[in-house]
């Protein structure tokens, strides 16, 4: 399939896991990607993995109002999005009775604000034929687990914000949508994964009906999201998540 041929796709959160595996799946299909990410060299040996040419690197961080008009300015200067991809994401373990404001705030900022402001960027520098944007949520918004506390609220806002994204941006045939991801094979699950016994990390995984996850199951379901395919679909929240949810 070449979906994308010729599309001009943002993904946030380039440098690895799913933003890595998504930036992979879209370009495989044509898409030049515009990579951004905190680290030129991060993004630059991300982009290095992608089929095609055209693709393109900008540093910002997302999260921090202002930062993403030199990705607005790009976008306007050729020929408009088609498409984005928020997988900004931050993931801290910590029981809800030793929650502090500052750790909400940063969990917060990460997750929710850098999918917000990837969303605003996108909104300002479309395709005049519309575009296709993908939040990352986690089945952790909508399965209580303990030691997730900020974790799971920012992951919840992005399920209640998509829906208003959607409503607001219709008129722009901008679509918006969430992916509710399962626990996947990166360096970031792999970092809460290290805190577990060996146990409990049997537990995470036995929980999965169908195993956990690789980064590759989720960005092949931000693919059809991003695409025409997915043309009548928008401000919803789909599930993949190895059938972790049903447990």
């Amino acid at each position: 399939m070449n979906r994308f041929e010729n599309k001009l796709v943002l993904v946030v959160g380039i440098s690895s896991g799913i933003g890595l595996a998504t930036s992979q799946r879209l370009a495989k299909e044509g898409a030049r990607i515009v990579g951004v990410g905190r680290s030129l060299d991060r993004i630059k040996n991300a982009l290095d993995t992608l089929e095609g040419e055209g693709h393109h690197p900008i540093v910002a961080d997302v999260a921090i109002d202002g930062q993403m008009e030199s990705v607005i300015r790009f976008g306007k200067e050729h020929g408009g999005f088609d498409g984005g991809v928020c997988c900004a994401g931050l993931h801290d373990m910590r029981p809800f009775s030793l929650l502090k404001s500052d750790d909400l705030l940063q969990s917060f900022n990460v997750n929710v604000v850098s999918a917000v402001n990837c969303t605003k960027a996108i909104a300002k520098a479309a395709n005049s034929t519309g575009a296709g944007v993908v939040w990352l949520s986690s089945v952790a918004a909508i399965r209580g687990t303990a030691g997730f506390s900020a974790y799971s609220i920012a992951k919840g806002a992005l399920i209640s914000g998509v829906k208003v994204a959607a409503v607001e941006l219709a008129k722009k045939k901008i679509r918006v949508n969430a992916i509710i991801a399962g626990v996947v094979e990166t360096a970031m699950s792999e970092g809460w994964l290290n805190q577990l016994s060996t146990d409990q990390r049997d537990a995470v995984s036995n929980n999965h009906l169908l195993g956990i996850g690789r980064p590759a199951d989720v960005a092949d379901a931000i693919a059809f999201l991003v695409s025409s395919d997915a043309r009548w679909i928008t401000g919803t929240s789909m599930v993949v998540d190895g059938g972790l949810s049903v447990r």
